[in-house]
């Protein structure tokens, strides 16, 4: 055989064996970057229980008031709380847009340096265009999401101070009849069930996530590597009956850039874009804050704001 033809060979061999090693490096890193995400979902959710089952105080008055006059400081109090549940998830969202600001910025500045490292004659120079216009437009849109999250926020504060308001009035319409205003701890039920099903869901997508790097399979070009697996044998089991989901209703995409996304967190790395006109099924209506999305077909999440969808039949 030609001395340089199996030169050649050799070395191809040898390139084979590092691209395998990089791809099973790489989705070695992919995993663990999963699970970590998961189990900080895990502790977050954990913390967020444990604040809830403490309590929080609350003032209410006590004996000596009329029945009616007792449900409308009730009333009162429960406004208060809801008002800042609702403030509290506004800034949650803010919180995100403004972290998510940093890295959206990190990201133009590169495509802003790399474009005007190139010439207009540089056959890279064209894309390198299309990526600093992509992380441009990123960026305005973040931008937007703040400007608008910001809004809401001032409005919230504004009722939250409202509502206070009317609650320390009927207070003090309440003493008038000998009541007494105490100090005391109460657990909000409802917020309390709701975290804890958030607890329940970042422990199952945690356990999903470690199931998942045992899936991991890179192609050797010989033997055996730790990214490697052998071929599981299929065993024959009796098929079992999915139930299909019940469709509630189908939405038809108003706006041109109504995008679908993987998880209600909306992270952008995934998500798609659903053509204006087109219709889709939703199976179910979920929340995030105060925000409303529908689930829709390949449990994708996209936005029941009227001016992007249309509920129809």
């Amino acid at each position: 055989m030609n001395k340089t033809l199996m030169t050649t060979m050799a070395a191809g061999a040898v390139f084979g064996v590092g691209v395998v090693a990089t791809q099973g490096a790489q989705a070695h890193a992919d995993a663990k970057s999963d699970i970590q995400a998961a189990q900080n979902k895990v502790n977050a959710a954990k913390a967020k229980v444990e604040k809830l089952s403490k309590g929080t105080k609350v003032t209410e008055v006590q004996g000596g008031i009329p029945a009616d006059l007792q449900k409308q400081i009730n009333d009162a109090q429960n406004k208060v709380n809801n008002v800042q549940h609702t403030l509290d998830a506004a800034n949650g969202d803010m919180q995100y847009y403004q972290n998510q600001k940093v890295i959206l910025q990190k990201k133009l500045d590169d495509a802003t340096a790399k474009m005007n490292s190139l010439s207009d004659n540089d056959p890279a120079h064209q894309q390198a265009m299309v990526d600093f216009y992509s992380a441009q437009y990123d960026m305005q849109d973040n931008d937007g999401q703040i400007t608008n999250a910001d809004g809401w926020i001032g409005s919230y504060k504004i009722d939250l101070q409202n509502a206070k308001n009317a609650l320390s009035a009927l207070q003090d319409k309440a003493k008038n009849y000998g009541g007494k205003t105490v100090t005391v701890k109460k657990v909000d039920q409802a917020a309390l069930a709701a975290a804890k099903k958030e607890y329940q869901d970042a422990v199952k997508e945690l356990k999903d996530a470690k199931a998942g790097k045992a899936k991991w399979k890179i192609p050797a070009t010989g033997g055996h590597n730790k990214y490697t697996k052998k071929k599981a044998t299929k065993k024959h089991t009796a098929k079992k009956a999915v139930k299909k989901a019940k469709q509630l209703f189908k939405i038809d995409v108003k706006a041109n850039k109504v995008y679908s996304y993987k998880t209600i967190a909306l992270h952008k790395a995934g998500r798609k874009l659903e053509k204006k006109g087109t219709k889709l099924p939703v199976y179910k209506i979920v929340k995030k804050g105060h925000k409303e999305f529908y689930l829709i077909k390949g449990n994708r999440v996209i936005t029941a704001n009227k001016h992007d969808v249309m509920k129809i039949k």
